[in-house]
């Protein structure tokens, strides 16, 4: 992997010359690749080359023109759709229409997907790619980077971890101290990040925004991350002690096994990574939280034969249709497997849509407000 990351550096080099090589020739890439303009046999073939080699050439394209960011394959559609309007519109009026004015118009008043467009300058535009992958004042990856470097591994289904780290107590240092001090502290946790975690065949670590960091296990499951993180956030709690900053971290799952997934896309990947980093905001930070595997048995009572049974509870905000199990003729049951986050919560099975029956095998039990009790499960961290 560790080639597979200097063989994309060098692309990189490579991709950011072309673009500078097309400028520098005087002419606009979005011209020449819409047809507005007839460019050199030697520019045909950078372009070529680049439309080759960049995996955003597309989403760069309306980057560019409309200051907005697009996934690769949305944005590669959304141009050939833009080229077709362009011939029509132009076919009409009896002239060319410019690929700026044919891009604007398609997509804020035919697709309504922008509202307010900013066409960036070739300078800008440029000087943009060049920062493309990292973060300028942590030097880790960057977001767009880190995002497009999981949707790969999804795409080649690749197992890893995904890990969201946020500071603790960063922000009321942050105003305390100043920007400035601020940014430094944001700068020697990256450090340790990169310290802790510099094997590319491994880990992949990045900048989300603000105080929060990404973090990619390759090949590592979610429980051997939990323990390998949990280490590092204790690490990090010695190295901050005298200006009491921690990390809260949450860890989600990626397996091409969807038995043994916590998801089931990418989309999916960062919502749940992101609600078990809050949860472990809610419970105080300085804690790892994965998602915890719990399973449910209902055993039928008094020789009725239910059509339906939903366990519904806190974890899934008593929806029925998110909490329906499944009959073991076999064993004589109704069961449910269910991924949860660590936390508290009180539940009930909900038979045939109206009947509302505890868990009798729970250790515990709570009131639940009609003079009936519920079940209370508590998921602990690990």
């Amino acid at each position: 992997m560790q080639q597979q990351n200097n063989n994309q550096q060098n692309n990189n080099e490579i991709i950011e010359n072309l673009y500078d090589e097309i400028k520098s020739s005087g002419y606009n890439l979005e011209e020449i690749v819409s047809g507005d303009v007839r460019p050199s046999e030697e520019i045909k073939e950078k372009i070529n080359k680049l439309v080759s080699l960049d995996p955003n050439f597309y989403s760069n394209l309306l980057s560019k023109l409309v200051s907005e960011e697009f996934d690769e394959e949305l944005a590669k559609k959304l141009w050939f759709e833009i080229l077709e309007h362009k011939y029509r519109i132009s076919e009409k009026l009896g002239r060319n229409v410019g690929i700026r004015v044919a891009t604007l118009d398609y997509l804020e008043n035919i697709k309504k997907i922008i509202k307010t467009p900013k066409i960036i300058e070739e300078e800008e535009f440029i000087k943009t790619l060049k920062l493309a992958t990292k973060d300028p004042l942590t030097g880790l990856y960057n977001r767009r980077y880190m995002f497009d470097y999981m949707r790969q591994l999804i795409r080649k289904k690749q197992n890893f971890s995904l890990a969201f780290l946020d500071l603790d107590g960063f922000k009321k240092y942050n105003d305390k101290e100043g920007h400035q001090a601020g940014d430094i502290i944001l700068q020697e946790f990256a450090a340790f990040l990169k310290l802790n975690f510099n094997d590319e065949d491994k880990y992949l670590a990045g900048r989300y925004g603000g105080d929060e960091f990404i973090l990619c296990l390759v090949n590592i499951d979610k429980r051997t991350a939990q323990d390998i993180l949990d280490k590092f956030r204790q690490e990090i709690q010695k190295q901050f002690s005298e200006i009491k900053i921690t990390v809260s971290i949450g860890v989600c799952e990626f397996n091409s096994d969807p038995e043994k997934s916590d998801v089931k896309d990418f989309d999916e990947l960062i919502e749940k990574a992101d609600e078990l980093l809050y949860r472990v905001k809610e419970f105080g930070g300085n804690k790892v939280f994965r998602l915890r595997t719990i399973h449910f048995y209902y055993y039928p009572e008094n020789n009725y034969t239910p059509k339906e049974v939903a366990v519904v509870g806190d974890f899934n905000n008593w929806d029925r249709k998110k909490g329906q199990m499944v009959f073991d003729p076999q064993q004589k049951l109704w069961y449910r497997k269910m991924l949860i986050k660590p936390g508290v919560y009180k539940y009930k099975f909900l038979i045939d849509t109206n009947i509302w029956v505890a868990d009798k095998n729970a250790k515990f039990f709570a009131d639940d407000g009609f003079g009936g009790k519920c079940s209370v499960i508590t998921v602990a961290e690990r």
